[in-house]
């Protein structure tokens, strides 16, 4: 018995023996690495608390089997590295899960808006697709400096970037750069391709920064881009549907929005320093498809005025007026009829003596009306007409800026940027050309309409010019700032500063944080 017992205990136990072997065929076995992730060095904290934008950094000291990675590139086939960035809290807006980096130490810019954040470092074994990660509190407190906003098109959605210098902040030192603002600080940017961009004074108390595009308006503060006021927000009765053609704001606070070809007005003036205000409904009148287009620069006597395209004409609403109507005729002396221009505006900007100055053109000719809107009646609307035919480049003109302090414009063509002296009698000279693939997409002068604040908070009022191009083969925007004479228009292209990361860059203006 006990030697049948033996036997029977040898031969399952070879049976066991041989079904572990079998097995271990079946199967790849891996070692496991063992990664560490050091935080007790460099002084890295389980907190932190920033200023929005600031660049955090933190290095932590990354172990691989016992072994100090010191490299990305030499554990590349081994480890990889993934800084994010998400919301610590729930409700309100939702905010998307952001990539900052993929190296071991984390030395990036933070642009998500105020409020508490977790910054989260994976680190992951590729052979076995283990995970070791560690996290961070971020707390991040909103501070947006005054600058020169620069509203552009990325991706078919409307952003904004801010550039921050000596030459748009009195006393900077370190030059900033911030880009993608109403993404990183709504979640998405805004729906469209973009119109307008405007640092309101209508409401003069809160003061926001009014950004619109062909879907969407909205005002957002001024220090954090997050959004205060949407489209619906701004009206009293909201229009049906959202197809915008302009945004302005004028120096007598009202503020002024074509949508659905219609126009809609606010009276800040009369009511109110805050956004309790709104715009009202839609203004009727007998007109065509309007321009995409409002005067910035028009006073007491109206309302609003605007350019009429299919009947080719400026329109006007008067003061606490009920319709949109014509111009009067004129008085003698003046040099064309606002309600018979006959014309295709191609460029406007305001610019000295608080005139308008508009490049437009027919199939034969070009001009450069002068229109005071500002201080002049109604029938002393048409300052000048001036004859620009012969003008190099004038047939293109996309963008153009008028100078506040001088006698000149400077307009852009393709890839060119030409000084117009109108008083001179002669044509336009080349004052500027693009680099090699890159087209002129908009020409500003440094000026704020509101002429008190402009004095007030812009280091170099009318002596800094911005030139935006566009290069469509690498789909990318750039801004050129150079000092320029305010009198005569000289660009002192010694002294060339480029930022880019924009997309295609519509418009450009002052932010303040008074």
């Amino acid at each position: 018995m006990n030697k049948l017992k033996y036997v029977t205990g040898l031969v399952v136990l070879f049976c066991f023996m041989q079904g572990c072997y079998k097995d271990k065929g079946n199967y790849d076995y891996q070692a496991i690495g063992k990664v560490v992730i050091d935080t007790t060095v460099n002084n890295i904290r389980t907190d932190y608390a920033i200023y929005r934008n600031d660049t955090l950094r933190i290095s932590p000291d990354v172990y691989f089997n016992g072994t100090l990675v010191t490299d990305e590139k030499t554990v590349a086939d081994k480890l990889s590295f993934t800084w994010v960035i998400f919301q610590a809290t729930t409700g309100g807006n939702v905010y998307s899960r952001d990539t900052l980096s993929h190296v071991i130490k984390l030395n990036e810019p933070v642009t998500k808006q105020g409020g508490k954040w977790i910054v989260h470092l994976t680190v992951k074994e590729l052979a076995t697709q283990v995970e070791t990660y560690v996290r961070f509190n971020v707390d991040v407190s909103e501070t947006l400096s005054d600058g020169w906003m620069v509203l552009y098109e990325k991706d078919g959605a409307t952003d904004v970037g801010i550039i921050v210098d000596d030459r748009s902040k009195k006393g900077v030192v370190t030059p900033r750069l911030f880009l993608d603002l109403m993404k990183s600080s709504n979640g998405a940017a805004l729906a469209g391709k973009p119109v307008a961009l405007v640092h309101s004074t209508a409401a003069l108390t809160s003061g926001e920064v009014m950004v619109t595009s062909e879907h969407d308006m909205v005002g957002v503060d001024k220090s954090s881009f997050g959004t205060l006021y949407q489209f619906a927000d701004l009206f009293w009765t909201p229009p049906a549907g959202q197809s915008l053609k302009a945004m302005v704001v004028n120096p007598t606070r009202k503020e002024l929005a074509i949508n659905n070809n219609r126009i809609h007005t606010a009276n800040y003036a009369s009511v109110g320093t805050f956004r309790t205000n709104k715009l009202g409904p839609a203004i009727p009148g007998v007109y065509g498809e309007l321009e995409k287009w409002s005067a910035v620069f028009y006073g007491a006597s109206y309302d609003a005025v605007v350019y009429d395209k299919t009947n080719k004409k400026f329109k006007q609403i008067p003061v606490n007026g009920t319709s949109v109507v014509d111009f009067p005729a004129q008085a003698t002396g003046t040099k064309f009829e606002p309600s018979n221009v006959g014309l295709d505006m191609k460029a406007d900007d305001w610019g000295a003596s608080f005139c308008h100055y508009s490049i437009m053109s027919n199939s034969t000719n070009a001009y450069l009306l002068i229109s005071n809107f500002y201080n002049a009646a109604p029938a002393a609307v048409g300052v000048n007409k001036i004859d620009m035919t012969a003008c190099p480049g004038v047939n293109a003109v996309t963008t153009l800026a008028s100078a506040y302090a001088g006698q000149y414009l400077l307009y852009g063509s393709n890839s060119n940027v030409y000084l117009y002296k109108y008083n001179s009698g002669a044509v336009a000279e080349a004052a500027w050309s693009a680099p090699a693939g890159e087209t002129v997409t908009c020409v500003r002068l440094q000026k704020f309409f509101h002429l008190a604040f402009m004095n007030a908070i812009i280091p170099l009022p009318n002596q800094v010019v911005y030139i935006a191009t566009w290069n469509e083969a690498t789909k990318t925007g750039k801004v050129y700032s150079y000092p320029i004479d305010p009198s005569n228009g000289s660009i002192d292209k010694a002294a060339e500063r480029v930022t880019e990361g924009y997309g295609k860059v519509k418009d450009m203006s002052y932010k303040w944080s008074l």
